[in-house]
């Protein structure tokens, strides 16, 4: 459905831990920015932000996809902060190698993989009916619902049929007609980054059991 290539924003556990993993994205036809500085390079910061003169690349760039290479089950290290950054952004994350049972934030990744398995991974991260789609997706409904539902009561579910995404909302609330457009343009604006035909992606509205009216 979406076979453009990415961008991909790189971090990693270890110092050049990521240039496998890279250089295989790189070859997959993807843009590959880094959390840290070229390997070779003096840099010591956590991250390239912290850099004289260097910036975030969740900032500055329209990311698609963060990947976090791992190179054992050990603690999170300082230069995975980009994992952190973005869960927070609601960016997909990958985190490609061993995670620890402990580690509950990377477990919270849209995709857990092998380095053999990494293109893939990215691809199904970015996915319009993907963890990060839902998440994104019900933030919207929530926020154009302020004050008529609660973000509890809000559940979402997108699935695919061929080039189309379809929606289906549940609401706590029964909404009016002004609220219903409100959520299908929402919804619609939300899933733009995931999919070039997000202006034609039906959006179906329920309260409770009785579905509201659809376009």
């Amino acid at each position: 459905m979406h076979r453009r290539g990415l961008k991909i924003v790189i971090t990693e556990s270890q110092p050049d831990g990521c240039r496998q993993v890279a250089g295989h994205l790189t070859e997959a036809g993807h843009t590959v920015l880094r959390c840290h500085g070229q390997p070779g390079t003096e840099r010591t910061e956590p991250c390239v932000a912290w850099a004289a003169g260097g910036g975030c690349p969740l900032l500055a760039q329209d990311v698609d996809v963060v990947v976090d290479v791992r190179a054992d089950e050990g603690p999170r290290t300082a230069r995975e902060q980009g994992a952190m950054c973005a869960l927070v952004a609601g960016v997909p994350l990958v985190v490609c190698g061993p995670v620890g049972a402990r580690d509950g934030m990377l477990a919270r990744a849209d995709v857990l993989c092998h380095h053999d398995d990494i293109e893939a991974a990215c691809r199904t991260a970015f996915s319009p009916v993907g963890p990060t789609a839902h998440r994104v997706v019900a933030r919207a409904v929530s926020l154009a619902l302020a004050g008529v539902t609660t973000p509890a009561d809000v559940h979402v579910r997108l699935t695919a049929r061929e080039s189309t995404v379809f929606a289906d909302i549940t609401v706590g609330a029964s909404p009016t007609a002004t609220a219903i457009r409100r959520v299908r343009a929402a919804v619609r604006l939300a899933l733009a980054p995931f999919t070039p035909s997000w202006p034609y992606t039906p959006v179906m509205l329920y309260h409770r059991e009785r579905p509201a009216d659809r376009p």
